[in-house]
């Protein structure tokens, strides 16, 4: 079961250099940034950090950059020299984390988050987020602890419960996993994964009506899995 619900950096710092052609250059790359241009954002950023190199602001949206084109390695370059620089700077900690846990250095993602949080307590996405990173270094009872932070704080996303619905289904709680999935989809009723693994709960508790309505509903959004299950468990 997969959980990752679009892990996209899309923070940027909109500070103003003393340097106006630094400004203008800084401008220009978030207007590409907002149109998803990166490659050409990166030409503005270094353009900016040739004039200014000790300005942060353009190595942090460079390394958004970087990050959203999976350059993820130079996208760690830049978050460690801001960091260095500015150790207290809660976003770059969170998105470094980011980082970190798509390419899979979950130790060092829960660290960063820890920081985000140390640093920024209201900072709900980065509960949620090494709530992800601990799931996948299968400790859930942690995972949940930060899932529940998150909601307890304000955070209602689609990815939020169907992602504790996966623990919960996994620990055998089907009937705690059918209601997150059911909460995730009444935030987004697009949301396949949530009627598939609805689907796969109720068919665990032999709900066979309910659990082919679901994957019937997931297979016409285009979850591929969902045909497998029909397949699988209703044609004979």
């Amino acid at each position: 079961m997969n959980i990752r619900y679009g892990l996209i950096i899309t923070v940027v710092v909109l500070l103003a250099s003393c340097n106006s052609k630094v400004t203008q250059t800084n401008k220009n790359g978030l207007n590409y940034i907002k149109q998803g241009l990166y490659d050409q954002a990166i030409v503005e950023f270094n353009n900016a950090i040739i004039t200014d190199n000790e300005w942060l602001p353009a190595y942090y949206n460079r390394a958004i950059c970087y990050a959203n084109t999976k350059r993820y390695k130079e996208a760690l370059n830049d978050f460690n020299y801001i960091l260095a620089n500015c150790p207290d700077h809660a976003e770059s900690y969170f998105n470094r984390g980011i980082v970190y846990e798509n390419i899979g250095i979950y130790n060092s993602a829960i660290k960063d988050y820890s920081q985000t949080i140390n640093l920024r307590p209201d900072f709900i996405t980065a509960y949620h987020y090494r709530g992800i990173a601990r799931f996948y270094m299968k400790d859930y009872e942690g995972a949940l602890a930060d899932y529940n932070k998150a909601m307890e704080l304000g955070l209602a996303e689609t990815g939020l419960y169907f992602n504790r619905g996966v623990i919960m289904q996994i620990q055998g709680n089907l009937d705690a996993a059918i209601k997150d999935y059911t909460e995730a989809i009444n935030i987004d009723p697009s949301n396949a994964k949530s009627y598939y693994n609805r689907g796969i709960a109720k068919l665990a508790q032999e709900r066979s009506d309910e659990a082919l309505k679901d994957l019937e509903i997931a297979s016409r959004l285009g979850f591929a899995k969902a045909n497998d299950a029909i397949n699988t468990y209703f044609r004979y």
